[in-house]
């Protein structure tokens, strides 16, 4: 089940392949804005929340493989049709929102199965490997978009249908009965640990989405490139992941929860330089470097809430750490972000976006370590 399970993790972040569109879906609806068209784009990211409630609550009630296979048929559909018909704005934000809906099924879903088939060890391994196909998915299918996207806006679509082989494959492979019936399943049956795990994932989001959002505005103030360049560096904060998602069992066993601490600090050490370097090959470095914090903490947490929560609340508890929460920090963060930026400078450039990061990575990493070593005292 490992490749299957590690596979299906590569399309997680396809979704991404239609950011690369944008300037091309802008040039096709020539009437609307910027943040309309961005608006559509992230429309997916805000449905997925949707998607994933909807999961939480079905997963008491079908099978895994019936709320996998629906997602991965609503991904299609919507890639096949907005494919064929994008012709209004109307049309191609619900199939956005189609799209997301099917992901939020799908993600937390799929990702629960790492309770059902592996244990202990090879629970641990297989969550870090998970986020490093996540990782590496993400930016082969986002450079696919992009390639698709340069035929025609409406050819970034296309790249939804990754998703068949996969959806074949669970339909061979995944047995049809509930691994864990569950009648009486709830969201309040959920541990409170969960809460713990879906609140450092939001914190920890809020400040690892400031890098892609403003690498690009970053590069073009500090004449270091265009702004197409700014791919090239989300690629490489990507790869950073990939690469500690294979080394991430080892780190977690030996200091475990202690990882979002380290991963906060991996992110202030690369906030922090990127306000003071002029060198394009330092920045990519430690955007390299900063990119290895989202193995540490997704992983983590997903490992260490299946090891707390009853089976059958799997796909509720995995709703709300893979799709729920990093989601609404993703909505949330240029807000807040852009309103502590202000403090540093009233320009509202970059380098004081990263600079209200690099303070607010600091203390998050202090109380994330303050509350793992009292959780540790107390057990």
């Amino acid at each position: 089940m490992k490749p299957v399970y590690l596979t299906a993790s590569a399309i997680i972040m396809c979704y991404m392949g239609m950011a690369g569109a944008i300037a091309e879906i802008k040039a096709f609806f020539p009437g609307y804005s910027v943040q309309v068209i961005q608006t559509g784009v992230t429309a997916i990211n805000l449905m997925i929340i949707g998607g994933a409630l909807a999961a939480g609550f079905l997963s008491s009630r079908t099978s895994k493989k019936t709320l996998i296979i629906s997602g991965l048929t609503l991904v299609i559909t919507g890639g096949v049709l907005g494919f064929l018909f994008h012709d209004t704005i109307y049309l191609f934000y619900t199939w956005s929102l189609v799209i997301g809906a099917g992901f939020g099924m799908f993600t937390p879903t799929m990702t629960s199965l790492l309770v059902d088939f592996f244990e202990g060890d090879e629970r641990n391994k297989v969550a870090g490997m998970q986020t490093s196909f996540v990782n590496g998915g993400g930016v082969l299918l986002t450079f696919a978009g992009g390639l698709l996207a340069a035929i025609a806006w409406n050819f970034s679509y296309l790249v939804f249908l990754v998703a068949v082989p996969i959806m074949i494959v669970f339909t061979l492979k995944l047995p049809s009965k509930m691994m864990y019936p569950a009648e009486k399943t709830r969201w309040n049956n959920i541990p409170s640990s969960v809460a713990y795990y879906s609140f450092s994932i939001i914190i920890f989001m809020l400040l690892y989405n400031v890098f892609p959002s403003n690498i690009a505005l970053y590069l073009q103030e500090n004449d270091l490139g265009e702004a197409a360049l700014a791919g090239g560096a989300n690629a490489v904060f990507m790869c950073g992941g990939v690469f500690f998602g294979f080394i991430f069992a080892r780190f977690s066993l030996k200091i475990g929860d202690y990882l979002f601490s380290v991963a906060h600090l991996l992110l202030v050490l690369c906030f922090f330089t990127l306000c003071f370097t002029g060198s394009l090959t330092i920045v990519l470095v430690v955007s390299f470097v900063g990119g290895m914090s989202i193995s540490m903490t997704m992983p983590q947490a997903m490992y260490s809430i299946s090891t707390k929560i009853p089976p059958e609340t799997s796909v509720a508890a995995f709703a709300l750490i893979a799709s729920i929460s990093p989601n609404i920090a993703s909505f949330i963060s240029p807000t807040v972000i852009g309103f502590l930026s202000n403090i540093f400078s009233s320009s509202g450039d970059s380098v004081s976006r990263y600079a209200a990061a690099s303070v607010l990575g600091i203390i998050f990493a202090g109380i994330q370590f303050a509350s793992v070593r009292r959780r540790r005292i107390r057990d």
